[in-house]
């Protein structure tokens, strides 16, 4: 958003920081939990996990979406000048689209592909701790049968 030039950013621009802080904000509340006895095994954690890992790969699909199929790349000149995540505005003038000179293309598609991946590693990563902390839980609750 900060180096949008002409009009308002991309919603797929919104929602990812919307995502950056959610999921910041619930790694923090996982790290809280943990001191807290009553919520280390509690299925409010787990649930909380799980909503954020699908709202992150929803996140890193609709970015995935927005950055359009696989043949685009940064070098691609034509599509980074159309994509409106990667050109930061364009300005309408007889009907054709103009760009601002010095729009730093190729940093702004790296980051694009960078937020991406990290959308899709992040939700992934919720993944594994929400199943890591239910088959935790089950390890515990399984009765042990005494040795004689």
């Amino acid at each position: 958003m900060l180096g949008q030039r002409a009009g308002d950013s991309p919603v797929i621009t919104k929602f990812s920081i919307f995502l950056g802080s959610f999921g910041l904000f619930m790694s923090i509340f996982g790290v809280f939990s943990q001191i807290f006895a009553v919520l280390r095994q509690s299925k409010i954690v787990g649930s909380l996990d799980f909503v954020v890992a699908l709202v992150q790969f929803a996140g890193g699909v609709a970015t995935a979406v927005a950055l359009g199929p696989g043949i685009n790349s940064c070098s691609n000149k034509r599509w980074r000048e159309t994509n409106s995540i990667i050109n930061g505005g364009y300005i309408v003038v007889n009907g054709q689209n103009f760009v601002y000179k010095h729009t730093p293309f190729e940093s702004r598609c790296q980051m694009a592909f960078a937020i991406t991946t990290f959308e899709f590693l992040i939700g992934m990563t919720f993944v594994m701790s929400g199943v890591a902390m239910v088959l935790a839980a089950q390890k515990r609750k399984t009765p042990q049968v005494p040795k004689w």
